[in-house]
């Protein structure tokens, strides 16, 4: 499903770097030399972050003092893709692609993927690390661009949230409860949300419940029935209301489409 761990020593080119899944992430810290793929060679850097493609091996030719190689799973990868709609994200691991980050990025990026390194040795469930990673790539990528202007304890909060949030979605509703897993009052939640997502804790909710509604709809053998339990309706016909008042059209008429 994933894997992140610190590469350190010398690299020769002929060998190829192992990774355990087909998703790539190579985060430099300290390290000299060049990275080489079929694309073409690439300079390593202090702070330079490479997406790499699932095609191709990847060969280092250098030395790296300290350095973090994250694979990850496809399925990790769906998440993503899920909630960043626009072609940047859909190309990031098409073909080889980089960025140099600044020095409060790289800040940043070295404390975020610490605590990932915590959340993998904590072995956390998939729905954790894919809202997880999904936030760590929209922020190392750029493509979040509220995310770039939080602090590092701001960043941690968020990613906090959106991991409990995607853990409990479908049957928890209370603001006391994602409050006490955030180790906050229910009131400074509140303010948290409203300050840095610019959403209620009910809105973010009903948003990931009705996303999950239609891939399951798309992508799922499951009944509207059985779909409506899975999202934690005790009645069919207040998901039906719901996903109609969300999306503006009854569930028969989005199947239809689909």
């Amino acid at each position: 499903m994933i894997q992140l761990e610190i590469i350190k020593g010398v690299f020769k080119r002929e060998k190829a770097l192992p990774a355990a899944y087909p998703m790539r992430i190579l985060v430099i810290k300290q390290a000299n030399g060049s990275l080489h793929m079929n694309s073409g060679d690439y300079q390593l850097l202090e702070g330079r972050i490479f997406f790499i493609p699932e095609e191709g091996l990847v060969r280092i030719d250098g030395e790296i003092q300290f350095a973090y190689w994250l694979t990850f799973s496809s399925v990790l990868y769906a998440e993503f893709l899920l909630q960043h709609l626009d072609p940047l994200a859909k190309n990031l691991f098409l073909k080889l692609s980089y960025r140099d980050l600044n020095e409060s990025e790289l800040r940043k990026t070295y404390s975020l993927i610490e605590q990932l390194r915590k959340e993998v040795d904590a072995n956390r469930d998939v729905a954790y690390f894919s809202q997880y990673l999904s936030l760590f790539l929209g922020y190392t990528a750029n493509l979040d661009g509220y995310l770039a202007a939080l602090s590092l304890d701001e960043l941690q909060q968020v990613f906090r949230f959106r991991a409990i949030l995607e853990q409990f979605y479908k049957h928890q509703r209370s603001i006391k409860f994602y409050a006490e897993g955030m180790g906050l009052s229910p009131r400074k939640l509140n303010l948290f949300l409203d300050k840095i997502l610019g959403k209620s804790l009910s809105a973010m909710i009903k948003d990931r419940i009705m996303r999950e509604a239609e891939v399951l709809l798309i992508h799922s053998d499951y009944s509207v029935d059985e779909i409506a339990k899975i999202l934690g309706f005790e009645q069919t016909s207040n998901f039906n209301s719901s996903f109609k008042r969300y999306k503006g059209m009854s569930i028969n008429q989005f199947n239809s489409l689909n």
